[in-house]
């Protein structure tokens, strides 16, 4: 009984811990991240369907093909938050979306969770 007990604790504290959602640092923020997964139908007109490079800049400055240049704001708290500030057609636009960090994982910033469409860090 002992043995089950641990094995079903043991179990349950892996799934838990390749589940959690580590917090990130500022520095691990910056870098260039890849788009991930942009292949789905057609979700969402504020996020890119095609190949796509995000760059975070420390200055919370970004470039992007889709979204050009812009500013960003980071939002801490149980998961980081980014909202990307940017024109799109000449007018201002937002796009307001969170971080993943997952264990052995790159952080990702999530551009839709139902279909896995995400930007990953590529450094």
């Amino acid at each position: 009984m002992k043995k089950i007990l641990f094995a079903l604790t043991f179990v349950l504290g892996v799934v838990f811990i390749l589940n959690i959602n580590f917090p990130l640092k500022k520095q691990y923020i910056y870098g260039k991240y890849i788009n991930m997964n942009f292949d789905e139908p057609i979700c969402c007109v504020e996020a890119p369907h095609t190949a796509d490079t995000l760059v975070l800049y420390e200055d919370n400055t970004f470039k992007s093909k889709f979204y050009g240049m812009g500013t960003y704001k980071l939002y801490n708290g149980l998961n980081p938050e980014i909202e990307l500030h940017y024109t799109d057609f000449g007018q201002p636009a937002v796009y307001k979306t969170y971080f993943l960090n997952g264990f052995f994982e790159k952080p990702k910033i999530i551009l839709n969770a139902d279909s896995n469409h995400y930007y990953e860090k590529l450094d």
